[in-house]
């Protein structure tokens, strides 16, 4: 009996190779690679030159001027420097007094009530009920409050040793070489000690008369 034919061997199976990029994908990926490594070395040089980043950038302070503080006024009770060349004297103390027959002493911070007779300024009475003010005084008439120079022109120019006041009225005082002071006349008391009594609100100013 003859053998049957053999059947050709077949060859093992091969998957198909794949497909090759095109140059044109191959350029566009060098180029890529290319721009990235740019990129990371522009940022190694602006590093290493120190350039600030922006997120270190401090904000700018606000210049505003509400946010300041307002200034407080200065204390009247206390002493103070004297205003600069040309501006108007400052306060050198104010505060509630009573003239009576011992007066005051301006030159002291507050002004201290004298301890006997002829310290000036003084009360006294004048008449049947009026009541003056002693010492070297002129009587404010101008209007508005009186001011430091105000004062020192008017003693120059108008002084007297006593003036008659009743209250509201305002009158400008200096003792030989204190500070030159207005009183602003509160209330008056013809019949209370020895020579009467006058209240007032006295302020003094770093200015004198005479240097």
């Amino acid at each position: 009996m003859e053998n049957p034919p053999q059947q050709p061997a077949w060859p093992p199976y091969a998957p198909p190779a794949a497909p090759r990029p095109s140059r044109a994908k191959i350029w566009a990926a060098g180029a890529a690679v290319v721009s990235a490594i740019a990129g990371v070395a522009t940022a190694i040089a602006a590093f290493s030159n120190g350039s600030p980043q922006p997120s270190a950038v401090p904000p700018p302070a606000s210049s505003s001027v509400g946010d300041q503080p307002p200034q407080s006024p200065a204390i009247t009770a206390a002493p103070s420097a004297a205003a600069g060349a040309g501006g108007a004297a400052s306060v050198r103390w104010s505060g509630k007094v009573v003239l009576g027959l011992e007066g005051i002493d301006l030159s002291q911070v507050p002004p201290s009530k004298g301890t006997g007779f002829g310290i000036r300024p003084a009360a006294g009475r004048n008449g049947s009920s009026s009541m003056e003010v002693k010492g070297t005084v002129a009587l404010w008439e101008n209007a508005g409050d009186p001011t430091p120079q105000g004062c020192k022109d008017l003693l120059a120019a108008q002084s007297r040793n006593a003036v008659v006041v009743a209250e509201g009225d305002s009158v400008c005082l200096v003792n030989e070489k204190s500070p030159i002071a207005a009183l602003k006349v509160t209330a008056t008391h013809y019949e209370e000690g020895g020579y009467g009594l006058i209240e007032g609100q006295l302020t003094t100013w770093n200015l004198r008369a005479t240097k």
